[in-house]
């Protein structure tokens, strides 16, 4: 059999909008990988960005986090990646036999986002409501998208989490930033799974001067055919090992990525089964949150984490 031609024959010239906020157009444009990624600037206020981000930084000092393990074919590994909340990730759960906490774990956890301890209140300890960041995604993609959005549930009709908080802690293990995706199928027009991220705070705000770190680069591979996957497999499946020698290989190979820079408060959502990755650092603190987006046409979105 001849060999395929170089991977970055199948990688195009990507293409970033960004917007003041969500329109359907957007969407769809970014559902049938016409554009590689869509940044809306300022989506949540980016002052209550940055309180959102403080709590989660003290909580962090307090030791609550769960490490975001990622799935390899050596099984689930430590990552630079850390969450907080009431339930890990869904497959994280299923790989730890931690169904039942998961879904326990969802509905607390909803209710807890959703309001913040009052300490002047006459007593103390009363609570307000606030708008969390990804109910007010759910809410505005419902709100734009032709076919709705909701939360995804399981066949059985429970409801699953609509995302989490990731957090990065320099010095971060992957200097360049670890090169994966998360959904391992060709790129199709009619569904396919995105994710939105909404980013709190970012390492350049606080302790370094170089304004790249921690932002985002994305490498629009459009591998589009299961025979495609096929010839490239050993090359993708540096996306799922945290091998140095296979991370450097795909960085040469897919050459350079469109890297999005990215402030508090902003919104970006891109196609997870092309390669992206957070770009490491040595100081400070990666605060986002994130869920998925799964697009099937003519049909509504599902959020899910």
């Amino acid at each position: 059999m001849a060999n395929p031609p170089p991977i970055s024959s199948h990688v195009k010239p990507p293409i970033l909008v960004t917007k003041s906020k969500l329109e359907q157009r957007d969407l769809q444009q970014l559902f049938h990988h016409e554009i590689t990624a869509l940044q809306i600037k300022s989506f949540y206020p980016p002052a209550h960005a940055k309180l959102i981000a403080n709590e989660l930084n003290e909580k962090a000092k307090e030791g609550k986090m769960d490490n975001w393990r990622v799935g390899t074919e050596r099984g689930l590994e430590v990552s630079d990646v850390w969450t907080e909340g009431e339930y890990t990730p869904y497959n994280v759960a299923i790989a730890m036999d931690r169904e039942k906490e998961y879904f326990d774990g969802v509905q607390k956890d909803f209710r807890n986002r959703r309001r913040v301890t009052d300490s002047d209140a006459e007593g103390g300890g009363d609570y307000q409501p606030r708008l969390w960041p990804l109910d007010l995604l759910r809410l505005e993609l419902d709100e734009v998208w032709m076919d709705g959005a909701g939360l995804a549930r399981t066949k059985d009709k429970r409801v699953q989490g609509g995302g989490l908080p990731r957090i990065m802690i320099g010095p971060t293990r992957w200097k360049k930033g670890f090169i994966h995706a998360d959904q391992f199928a060709p790129l199709s027009k009619t569904e396919g799974l995105f994710s939105g991220n909404i980013y709190l705070q970012l390492p350049h705000s606080d302790s370094t001067n170089d304004a790249g770190l921690g932002d985002l680069q994305i490498w629009n591979l459009g591998i589009s055919s299961q025979v495609d996957w096929y010839r490239y497999r050993d090359l993708l499946k540096g996306l799922t090992m945290q091998d140095a020698g296979l991370q450097l290989k795909l960085r040469k190979e897919l050459g350079e990525p469109l890297q999005v820079h990215v402030e508090a408060g902003d919104l970006v959502m891109l196609c997870v089964q092309k390669p992206h990755c957070a770009v490491g650092f040595l100081n400070g603190t990666r605060i986002s949150l994130q869920c998925f987006v799964q697009y099937r046409m003519n049909d509504g979105l599902l959020i899910d984490i």
